[in-house]
């Protein structure tokens, strides 16, 4: 363990200066908006005819399944464009996607994390239900950007380090687990394997609203879980509970990541990689995969930034020191080897590990 410096108070106008290039990456996003103009008819037609229309099948969609106007409204649009996606039409779309949603459980997972962080009282990182609902409707590569740059700046090293601030319970990390898997997993698996295509969009229109079933999962479990809980003689409780968390979390993702990349048919550069940027593509399927391709890159670009931003904060205050060339490096192979998104909640467990044995280390010191 590294010497504890002592935390230097930093503004939170230093700290939003500092993480500028958030934006940029939503600014980026933004432009590749645009590309999905072609789209735009065509997915507006098929919302008319409440038809899944291609050459060579007419695949009956829902139009209207909330039973709320406004909702039925947009998710009509939104469940249409992720139709193009699951059902397989697009080859490279779908397992781009499928891969993509897959391993955003994980990050999911510890959005969620964190905003049962008894430190963070900023209304949107507390509260990320509404962030995550807006993201359904525009694309989470625009929103993630920005979220990560406000929990940065809001979320100085001492609300991290001090272990009042930064604990996180036991029933919570249960809770989130359950809500995971009923709220996310259950209908997003059967969005791209049901055997019927009718079923996929049926089940697409349940995992839109994640958000709401996810939130709602873990307030009412963690009630349960904390009234359950009771000491059971481990020393770090916590820490086994997130390890079960984001374990399970970055499984799946790299088990999907190995099915895709044995099933696609298309090079990883192909199917996970934007061919524009400068110009815009004409095709409409082309359109709509290149946005998502863009979103995938956009919000875990935005993920792992704040994660090294993090990292650089508790590097200053000396809880541990990083060779960051080698970290990148083994980052960048081990992404390829183990899928893209997987290693976002392990990094973020090694963080928590780390100030797990920092706090646990200062605490000891305290009694002593």
């Amino acid at each position: 363990m590294t010497e504890r410096a002592v935390i230097p108070a930093e503004s939170r106008f230093r700290r939003a200066l500092y993480a500028l290039p958030f934006l940029a990456i939503t600014a980026l996003m933004t432009r590749a908006f645009g590309m999905a103009e072609p789209i735009g008819p065509v997915i507006e037609e098929m919302v008319k005819t409440s038809v899944f229309t291609t050459s060579s099948a007419n695949i009956p969609i829902i139009k209207g399944f909330y039973g709320i106007p406004v909702l039925d409204g947009i998710f009509n649009v939104v469940t249409v464009a992720f139709a193009n996606l699951q059902f397989y039409f697009d080859e490279k779309a779908y397992w781009q996607s499928l891969v993509f949603l897959t391993d955003f459980a994980g990050m999911y997972a510890v959005v969620q994390l964190e905003a049962y962080r008894p430190g963070n009282t900023f209304i949107i990182s507390k509260y990320p239900v509404v962030f995550l609902f807006v993201s359904q409707m525009i694309a989470i590569g625009c929103t993630a950007p920005i979220f990560f740059f406000l929990a940065y700046v809001f979320t100085p090293a001492y609300k991290l380090t001090t272990p009042s601030l930064g604990r996180l319970s036991v029933g919570t990390c249960k809770a989130i687990y359950v809500a995971i898997i009923l709220g996310y997993y259950v209908p997003h698996f059967p969005s791209y394997f049901n055997a019927s295509l009718e079923r996929r969009n049926w089940w697409n229109w349940i995992w839109q609203l994640f958000p709401v079933w996810c939130c709602s999962i873990t307030f009412a479990f963690s009630k349960v879980f904390a009234r359950m809980n009771k000491s059971n003689g481990k020393l770090n409780p916590e820490r086994d509970a997130l390890r079960i968390l984001m374990g399970g979390c970055s499984v799946l993702s790299m088990g999907v990541w190995w099915y895709t990349v044995a099933s696609m048919k298309g090079s990883i550069f192909e199917v996970f990689v934007p061919q524009y940027l400068i110009t815009y593509p004409q095709e409409p399927s082309l359109g709509l995969r290149t946005v998502i391709q863009f979103d995938y890159i956009c919000c875990y670009a935005a993920g792992y930034m704040w994660l090294a931003y993090h990292f650089r904060d508790l590097e200053t205050v000396g809880v541990c020191s990083i060779s960051w060339v080698r970290a990148i490096s083994v980052t960048v192979v081990l992404g390829f080897l183990v899928g893209p998104g997987t290693l976002f909640p392990i990094l973020w467990l090694l963080r928590e590990e780390l100030l797990m044995a920092a706090n646990g280390e200062e605490m000891k010191e305290a009694r002593d």
